[in-house]
Formats: C-alpha cells, structure tokens, sequence
C-alpha cells in the first residue's frame, strides 16, 4: 500500500471552484476504499462502546471484534447498567425529546436537576446545558466577546475555542502551550488597550497531548491582570480531580473568582451534551445571550437522566481511581519499552510514528490485529508529530494493555520504526 491520507482542512480545489474540491476528495476516497482502510469512512459499531466491540468490515463484509482504545468514553460507562436503566426509565416517564429550546417549552425537570449537579460537582453557582461540548463553547465565547475584546489561547487549545472565537470577532492572540513566560508578556502589552475585556483560554486536559495546563500559573496572571479564564474540561470531568472532578480539582484551587469552566457529557460521562458552569450572574446572562444554547432543542430527558446517574456513580464508586490506575500503568509501561508519548499524565496517550505513510499503514495493522485506535493527522497535529492517539478505560484489564503494547511493538519493529521520534 503506497496510499498515505491527507486530512486537512477546507482544502482548495485544483481548479479552484467549489464543487472542485469534492471531486478531487472523491478520486482520495476511491484510494481509500481500494485500501480497504478506516480513516475517511468508518466501520459502524454493532455492540456498545465498552473494552471490546464487535464492528462490521465493510470491506470484508464480516463482523470483528476488536479491542477498544480509541473512545472517549474513559469510565465506560456508555454500557454500564445503572446507566442504561436511568435513560430507559426517563425516556419511558417524560418522552423521547423535550420539543422545545430551553428560553421556550423545552426546559424540564431533569434539565434543571442536572444542571444543579453539575454545579455542586464541580463547585460552581449554575450550570448552563448544550447540545454538545462543541456548542457550548461556541455559546460562551458569542455570547460574552465582542470585536473590541481579546482572547488569548494556548496554541494547543481544542478547535471549538477558535472557531468561538472567530465567530465572536474579538482579536485573538495565542501562546507558546503551557508557556506562561509568553501568556506573561502577551497580557502586559495588551492590558492598557483592552482594561477589562480579556479572556483567557485554555484546555484542562488538552485533546491530543494528554498534558494537563499549568492552572495555579495561568489563574496568577490572569487576575493579575484582571482578566478572566475559561477552561475547557471537556477531557477532564471525570478523569483528573478528587473524584474526576476536573482540573480546578486536580490543584486543588477552591476560589473559583474570574472563572469559568466548559465541559462535556459526552466524554467520560458517556452521554451527550455539553455545560457551561460559572457564577449566577453569568450563567443567567447566557441562558439569554448563548444563541448556540438558545436556538437549539434541549437535552433529551434520557440523557440527563443517564448523565446524573453517572455522577453518582463517579462520587460513589472507585471509578475514576481505577481508570487512574489503568492509565499510569499503560503510560509507565510505554516509557519503559522507550515509546514517544509526550508529557501525558492522563487516560489520553500519544504514541508518536512521525511519517504520515507508516501511520496510515499501522492503521490498517492495528485493526488487522484486533485493536482499534485512532490515527491522527494534519492539520490536528504538526506533520513531524502524526500519532495514535490511544484511550483508556477503566474496563481495560491488564492483559488488554499488555496486549497492545505487545502490538505496538510488533508493528514499530514491523516498519523498523525507532521508538523516539522528535
């Protein structure tokens, strides 16, 4: 196979037309199929989403079970029955859907109990709820930012916060990742032109490195300069923190003063949807202003009914500690076999190849042997740093991760792949 995958993004045609580029995506789709990969179009699931998922080979035209490492669903608690039987006794009691936008019909009690427990979850005053983490963070930014305020992200931030950004016409200005000596010098050249109209913004737990932010750092500043901060949680709710509760929790930061945190029900929690948590005053002003919030169908009451229950289960149980233990034992077993997986400390771990070829390639072996993880490309990581980007669970048994490392290593050593690449 001499085929390598080109994801970019809004690719510009041959001929520079619009239609132009859907034709040239049609001749890469036809090479993808011929090699029978798993990039562009996906295989559907046949089973839930737990350690081990049946899938169907269009290609070969049979079912496969594979070993899972590329969900997001870190607790596993898409499959767990407690869960399950919430939405199902929901659906039963209030319907399918709410029929309405929450400012209009569409609030229900579940709505609003939930919101609460997210709120007491992760210590706030209220909680706004979005169809997804995506609108959610589209919602805060709109709603709050306007062309003459700033906002200065990470570079690594997740694309929700820029494409928020560019929609709410404020400038923007990004920092070196984790660099607090440049996010410094950024805010004292910019605080006389923007006295009060600055946001800062960052990933709790960022998507496809699995390092957490530099808090304690980026809060000093940031009140400093009196600006706020939003941090996006979404891949951290339910994985770091005193019982997965984020990354405020994680530093063990209790004043919750000139922030506001972002998250995701369709993470760890399992679900779908999206939150905003923050002061009153805040959330009050964009269960008005938030038009992502606003012009979009509430939750259905399954989903809030599973997503509290999962909370519950979170405060409860031993979950998240026995997802912490999977992870640190996968993440310490590949640095002792000499793998590239950057500064990770979470369910999330980059296995860095470094050659698009290979990786579209390994892609391939991976589910060839049984495990489906999930190749990540340009633009969503430099071309230098391609990688699998491997998941978690707290379903995974030791075995499970014996035998992917086992697999990594078969392959690497298929391709004479060197385990460090820079």
């Amino acid at each position: 196979m001499n085929y390598t995958i080109d994801l970019t993004g809004n690719k510009k045609s041959s001929d520079g037309s619009i239609l132009g580029k859907v034709n040239d995506f049609s001749i890469e789709m036809s090479l993808h199929e011929s090699n029978q990969l798993n990039v562009y179009r996906k295989n559907p699931l046949l089973t839930p989403c737990d350690r081990v998922v049946q899938y169907y080979d269009r290609h070969t035209r049979t079912n496969q079970n594979l070993l899972m490492f590329g969900s997001n669903s870190y607790l596993g608690a898409t499959n767990l029955h407690n869960i399950k039987e919430a939405a199902v006794n929901a659906c039963w009691e209030m319907g399918i859907g709410t029929g309405g936008v929450p400012l209009l019909t569409g609030t229900t009690i579940l709505q609003e109990k939930l919101e609460k427990k997210i709120a007491e979850f992760t210590g706030f005053d209220d909680t706004i709820l979005f169809s997804s983490g995506y609108t959610a963070n589209l919602g805060v930014l709109t709603g709050l930012l306007r062309p003459d305020n700033l906002i200065i992200h990470d570079k690594l931030n997740h694309a929700s916060l820029i494409d928020g950004t560019l929609l709410s016409g404020a400038k923007m200005l990004r920092y070196k990742h984790n660099d607090i000596s440049e996010l410094s010098k950024i805010l004292k050249n910019n605080c006389d032109n923007f006295k009060g109209k600055i946001l800062i913004v960052t990933d709790g737990v960022f998507s496809m490195d699995g390092d957490i932010a530099k808090i304690p750092e980026i809060l000093d500043v940031t009140r400093k300069y009196d600006a706020l901060l939003l941090i996006d949680d979404a891949h951290a709710t339910g994985v770091i923190g005193n019982k997965g509760k984020g990354t405020l929790s994680h530093f063990k930061i209790e004043d919750k003063k000139n922030i506001i945190v972002s998250g995701t029900l369709s993470k760890a929690i399992g679900t779908l949807g999206g939150y905003i948590t923050a002061d009153q005053s805040i959330i009050d002003y964009l269960r008005i202003y938030a038009r992502s919030n606003m012009f979009s169908t509430s939750l259905p009451p399954s989903i809030c009914a599973a997503a509290m229950e999962v909370f519950d289960t979170i405060s409860n149980t031993e979950i998240v500690e026995k997802l912490n233990d999977n992870s640190a034992y996968a993440r310490n077993r590949l640095r002792e076999e000499g793998f590239n997986i950057l500064n990770t400390e979470t369910a999330i771990i980059p296995l860095i190849v470094g050659n698009q070829t290979l990786l579209t390639k390994m892609t391939k072996d991976f589910i060839d042997d049984g495990i489906l993880i999930n190749p990540i490309f340009p633009p969503a990581v430099p071309a230098n740093l391609v990688r699998f980007r491997i998941s978690i669970m707290t379903s995974h048994t030791r075995s499970d991760i014996d035998c992917l490392i086992n697999t990594i290593i078969n392959i690497f050593n298929k391709y004479g792949l060197e385990r460090h690449i820079s």
